[in-house]
Order: C-alpha cells, then sequence, then structure tokens
C-alpha cells in the first residue's frame, strides 16, 4: 500500500509541475494563402505533324504550321490556312482563305477536310506535359498534333 501512495503522490506532483508548451505544428495554411507561381503555358507555335483526327492516325503526311498569329494545314501541294489566337488552352481560328492553295486542278483529300473542320472548330488546347503533344478539340472533333 506503500508503494501504492508514493506512486500516487509522484503521479500528482508530475502532473501539478512545469511542463514545456507543446510544439504548435507547422500551418500549412501560410503556404496556402500564397499564390501558386502559375507555370507558362505551352504554345503552338512551331512545327507539327498531324498524328490523329478524331483518334484515327492520318495516313498520309499531313503537317500543322504555327508563326505568329497564322496557322495552316498541308497535305502535299494542297494548304488551308486560318488566324488564330491563344490565350493558355483557349485557342480561335478564322479562316484564311488568302493563305491557302491546292494543287493544279486538285482539292483536298477527305481526311484533309476533316482535319481542317476540326481546327476551324477548336476552341481548347490540350498538352501533355513536356508539350511535344497538343490536341485540339471543339465542335467539329478532335485533332492531335506532334512537335516536330
Amino acid at each position: 500500500m506503500r508503494r501504492f501512495l508514493a506512486v500516487a503522490v509522484l503521479l500528482s506532483i508530475a502532473a501539478c509541475g512545469k511542463q514545456e508548451p507543446a510544439v504548435a505544428p507547422a500551418n500549412d495554411s501560410a503556404a496556402a494563402e500564397q499564390p501558386a507561381v502559375e507555370q507558362p503555358a505551352p504554345v503552338l507555335e512551331g512545327q507539327w505533324t498531324v498524328a490523329a483526327v478524331d483518334g484515327r492516325p492520318t495516313g498520309a503526311a499531313m503537317t500543322a504550321s504555327f508563326a505568329g498569329d497564322k496557322a495552316s494545314i498541308s497535305a502535299g501541294c494542297v494548304r488551308r490556312a486560318w488566324t488564330y489566337t491563344q490565350k493558355r488552352n483557349i485557342v480561335s481560328f478564322a479562316a484564311n482563305p488568302a493563305g491557302s492553295s491546292n494543287c493544279e486542278g486538285q482539292g483536298a483529300s477527305a481526311q484533309l477536310a476533316t482535319a481542317s473542320d476540326a481546327l476551324q472548330e477548336a476552341s481548347i488546347a490540350i498538352f501533355n506535359k513536356d508539350g511535344s503533344e497538343a490536341t485540339l478539340s471543339g465542335t467539329g472533333g478532335n485533332l492531335t498534333l506532334q512537335r516536330r
């Protein structure tokens, strides 16, 4: 019983003794309040290969070019052109007939026409992590591009 009484007294004294203040956990809300550093969005500027139209791989060599505010898709000697704007992932295109061309007496192939429709109606550009692939999507379909 004496031992029990001694232990009880020691515990009482320990409970009343001065305790070190507990270290407050790091406040993550301060870091959350700081604005995130905005990473620059990849841009369409440059030369691309048209890899797929509406998820179907292109069989012909079809390329896309974006320079300044001009865009074009070419398949052989046939070219369709647009002016375009890009604000981060939002894009818009307007036909530019002056930049378009046909081969002598030859019009666009069905695949080029489908790619042209997809580009014309595109409203969003989704890039993969390193910007080497882009998918342009809108009401006209999807166009998958790979940077050359």
